[in-house]
């Protein structure tokens, strides 16, 4: 008789998954504030700004992602981790964007004069930065998450789950 993998299941994987990346999105994004500070990079949006803008494009990813990372069918280790690798890759440009967004709102002086042409090539500047010094990192960090997300994650709260209504059943 053939297991069924209670991880297939999960009645709403998107909503998981985009709570569980939001999470990790704020961690990040104050982890690379931390360490961009330490380093003496001026900051030109806010940290509200910075976390605001990761967690909602973090939660829109993830929940873009989360059916086919949760719901991936064993063996699923290296479909998982190149399913959350894609999504920080697909949603870095989205990223930037906002970044500049807030940047023009924030610092509306260096942007007076600016030329769409300029706009273009100062957003694929940001990008190719980012994806240099930050978006492969986090990539292969989001990677491992999903894995720990499908691998052990899941698991842990359908077990919770099974609990929980066991002990509700119970006569008192």
């Amino acid at each position: 008789m053939k297991k069924i993998d209670e991880a297939l299941t999960l009645s709403n994987p998107r909503l998981l998954t985009g709570i569980y990346f939001s999470l990790l999105a704020v961690i990040a994004t104050l982890s690379i504030d931390a360490l961009l500070y330490w380093a003496g990079v001026i900051q030109f949006v806010s940290i509200s700004q910075e976390i605001f803008l990761a967690v909602i494009v973090a939660a829109c990813f993830g929940a873009l992602f989360g059916e086919r990372i949760v719901h991936c069918k064993k063996p699923y280790r290296k479909h998982v981790f190149l399913w959350a690798f894609l999504m920080v890759i697909v949603a870095l440009p989205i990223y930037n964007l906002g970044f500049l967004y807030f940047m023009k709102e924030n610092h509306a002086e260096f942007f007076k004069h600016t030329t769409i042409e300029q706009l273009i090539s100062l957003y694929l500047f940001v990008s190719v930065y980012s994806f240099i010094l930050a978006g492969v990192w986090l990539a292969i960090l989001a990677g491992v998450a999903a894995l720990f997300l499908r691998g052990y994650l899941v698991y842990y709260i359908k077990q919770s789950l099974y609990k929980q209504r066991g002990q509700n059943s119970e006569p008192k």
